[in-house]
């Protein structure tokens, strides 16, 4: 995950992290045409994960091998992160655990978006993240 500069307007920065390639392409292809500049990664275990300092929104995967969303939740905590946080999983009981778990570590858990989403789902979070 590269540097964005300073050219991008505030507020337009999203970080996906979900292990399955298909799904990051589709993501990536939906917050570009909301104006949105996306870093991603697919390897929650990569040091670089965990440089989120500045995006607005980071989109994370509950259920990945290796390292859960659970775990990159309590690492974003440990790294005092004030980003918005979504949570997306397929299993719902996946998505309670990470609402309850991003309450206890203060973070800022904006909302869920149980897989399979649709556009107008995404579209109503983003939406409702603007002034």
């Amino acid at each position: 995950m590269g540097d964005y500069g300073s050219s991008l307007p505030s507020g337009r920065r999203a970080v996906i992290i979900d292990d399955e390639p298909a799904f990051v392409s589709m993501l990536t292809k939906m917050l570009v045409s909301f104006g949105y500049e996306v870093r991603t990664s697919t390897d929650a275990r990569s040091s670089h994960t965990f440089e989120i300092r500045d995006s607005e929104i980071v989109f994370v995967d509950v259920m990945m091998p290796h390292v859960s969303g659970l775990q990159v939740l309590e690492q974003l905590a440990r790294q005092g992160t004030k980003s918005y946080i979504i949570a997306m999983s397929g299993n719902s009981q996946r998505l309670d655990q990470a609402e309850k778990l991003a309450r206890e570590l203060d973070l800022n858990l904006y909302g869920v978006l149980e897989k399979p989403f649709r556009l107008v789902d995404l579209k109503h979070i983003l939406d409702s993240l603007r002034p």
